[in-house]
């Protein structure tokens, strides 16, 4: 049994170590590679999403400016400016997500001092983009709020 016991733990600390080794630089390419493909895709549906909105926005205010009274315009225009800055907000966020994935696959050839910087570095230009994107979608909400009045 303690043989059994000593087996295992010598195989998890192979797998420890060998876990720990950065990837070779064709690894690692590829990885960036496929990450940053499936960021560009994210973006461009995120974006293709938000001219959707967008196109939708216009014509409520459009039909509301043919037919409604002063009240309902401006009520299509708030909405407008709420879904667009969502819109926006979600395009910002698939970019920000997309750029973390293509930073921290690009972090897995470094060595593991180096990784750990890298990644925190990716990590807070994340948290970065998505503070911009935060802001920008709450001063879009503000402006909305003041049009309601």
């Amino acid at each position: 049994m303690n043989k059994f016991i000593l087996s295992a733990l010598s195989f998890a600390i192979v797998l420890a170590v060998s876990g720990c080794k950065p990837e070779t630089p064709a690894e690692v390419q590829e990885d960036v590679s496929e990450a940053r493909a499936e960021a560009n895709q994210d973006v461009r549906d995120a974006q293709i999403d938000a001219n959707q909105t967008a196109r939708e926005a216009n014509a409520d205010v459009a039909d509301e400016m043919a037919t409604g009274d002063g009240a309902d315009v401006n009520a299509a225009r708030t909405d407008a400016v709420e879904d667009t800055a969502q819109a926006r907000y979600d395009v910002a966020m698939a970019k920000a997500d997309g750029d973390l994935a293509v930073a921290k696959q690009s972090c897995d050839g470094a060595s593991d001092t180096d990784r750990d910087a890298c990644n925190a570095k990716a990590d807070a230009e994340f948290e970065t983009a998505k503070a911009a994107a935060t802001t920008a979608l709450n001063v879009a909400e503000a402006d909305a709020e003041r049009m309601k009045r």
